[in-house]
């Protein structure tokens, strides 16, 4: 009986094919009230995701290295690594739980990790497939104190709590 298990899990997973990240960026975007705007972007983007028979059987884990986030000022980088706390928390990670074809787009349901706090997200997005590459487009918002982090002030300036995220990241699937 035990080795009737062991082959069925075998076969299961074994329809499963890799997505591995072809080029990808994610920008974040907030405000410095009376000042500027702030806009941190990797590049660094990487995945541990797998695809069985669809778009919609995508699950698995998108992140990146915290410190790869980079805006236009470097002291404002300082900060913000301070704010995140990149000593204790290296990546930023969102892990894919469930994507649903709608009329003209996905929803996408998933867990953001940030700062060592996991919060579900859902969102719209969109998706193409041409042959083996997957492109994903999309954003969603977040507050900084939903994450335990406090939007950060100096003198009279204060960081706006809403960040938005902005992604378009390429995937080719690995068989």
């Amino acid at each position: 009986m035990f080795k009737l298990l062991v082959i069925l899990s075998l076969a299961l997973f074994a329809n499963a094919n890799n997505l591995t990240v072809q080029n990808g960026e994610i920008k974040a975007h907030t405000n410095v009230f009376g000042d500027s705007e702030i806009n941190p972007t990797t590049k660094n983007v990487k995945s541990d995701l797998t695809i069985e028979n669809g778009i919609e059987s995508i699950k698995g884990k998108i992140y990146f290295d915290t410190l790869t986030l980079i805006s236009e000022k470097k002291d404002r980088d300082t900060n913000m690594y301070k704010l995140l706390n990149v000593e204790k928390f290296k990546t930023i990670s969102f892990d894919i739980k469930s994507i649903t074809k709608n009329e003209t787009d996905y929803e996408i349901k998933g867990a953001l990790t940030l700062n060592g706090v996991t919060k579900n997200i859902k969102a719209k997005i969109i998706i193409n497939q041409q042959n083996n590459e997957i492109l994903l487009n999309g954003g969603f918002s977040f507050n900084l104190t939903d994450f335990n982090l406090e939007p950060p002030t100096m003198l009279f300036l204060t960081v706006r709590n809403q960040i938005d995220i902005s992604y378009n990241i390429s995937l080719n699937e690995v068989k």
